[in-house]
């Protein structure tokens, strides 16, 4: 006779389940997420909501667009990274008011013209996720809920702020 029915880990069916929306994806190096940003200076961030890290990042930058106020993207250059080289994002980003700044990729059978020496200022946004993933809690995502992952990131720019 044996004397465990069931041979394996301990399972955690019986938690309650978390109340909220996560933006946790499955991916090779296990369950990641994605920061997305639109920035205005190092410090100064105006939006940045999370995806899964198996989601794509044209659709979620297409999404962010329109939550920039009217005033501040007028005329504005956007400046993207390759992953928002999409032709539908560079279309949004133009019928939102801005103008995209994004080179495109190497397999592109019509490429277009960019300005190369504006792309060499999208170091801000890079500049950005560093410091705040400069706070263990937000670079490892300790949190599951997804608005206390983000009460957590506008604490480490709030933070950046003060030390600034």
């Amino acid at each position: 006779m044996r004397q465990h029915l069931y041979q394996s880990p301990s399972r955690w069916h019986r938690c309650a389940p978390k109340k909220g929306e996560q933006a946790i994806g499955i991916r090779r190096g296990g369950r990641t997420t994605k920061i997305h940003a639109i920035v205005a200076d190092v410090d100064l961030p105006i939006v940045h909501p999370l995806s899964p890290g198996s989601a794509s990042d044209d659709p979620e930058g297409q999404k962010l667009m329109p939550k920039v106020p009217k005033k501040i993207r007028k005329g504005k250059p956007l400046i993207m990274d390759k992953a928002y080289e999409g032709d539908q994002c560079r279309k949004k980003a133009r019928s939102c008011g801005m103008r995209p700044v994004v080179p495109p990729k190497s397999h592109r059978l019509k490429p277009w013209r960019y300005d190369k020496e504006l792309y060499k200022q999208r170091y801000i946004v890079e500049c950005h996720f560093r410091n705040i993933k400069q706070y263990r809690r937000v670079f490892t995502r300790y949190d599951k809920l997804d608005e206390t992952d983000n009460a957590f990131i506008v604490i480490a720019q709030v933070c950046r702020l003060l030390r600034n």
